[in-house]
């Protein structure tokens, strides 16, 4: 019976460090090909009030343009006291976001993109849309 006991425990103790010793897929230092992930939108925070404005900035091709300033200057709260000055630069994927914008404005305002000589200009209207995603289009279209 001591034989048979022994066998068992060096069987099993072999078993053990060949599962240790043979490669296994799973912990293998072969790992799977990832996606690149995407680069981290830009983002200023007003700090004034819950909405929010994302933006792609591309070129008359469609190109993604990177580092395309957006910038806001806005009146808000009571008589218009609070001013609010907001710029991000876009990522390499043309996007960006401006958080905490308020809701309720006074006068108007307007969402300024610009990249080298080229600049648009895009109202900001919190009543109609506090959420705007906006597709924005820098330069002249070819042949036209």
């Amino acid at each position: 019976m001591q034989t048979s006991h022994g066998v068992r425990l060096a069987a099993w103790l072999a078993a053990a460090l060949l599962a240790l010793l043979i490669p296994n897929p799973a912990r293998s230092g072969f790992s799977r090909p990832q996606a690149p992930a995407a680069p981290a939108v830009a983002v200023a925070n007003g700090g004034a009030g819950p909405c929010t404005a994302d933006f792609v900035v591309t070129d008359a091709a469609g190109k993604a343009i990177y580092a395309a300033k957006i910038d806001i200057q806005l009146q808000y709260g009571f008589m218009g006291l609070h001013k609010l000055g907001a710029t991000v630069n876009t990522n390499s994927d043309g996007k960006a976001r401006i958080e905490g914008l308020p809701d309720k404005i006074k006068k108007t305002a307007e969402f300024n993109i610009s990249y080298q000589s080229e600049s648009k200009s895009l109202p900001y209207d919190p009543i109609a849309d506090c959420h705007p995603h906006l597709q924005v289009t820098l330069g002249a279209k070819a042949g036209g």
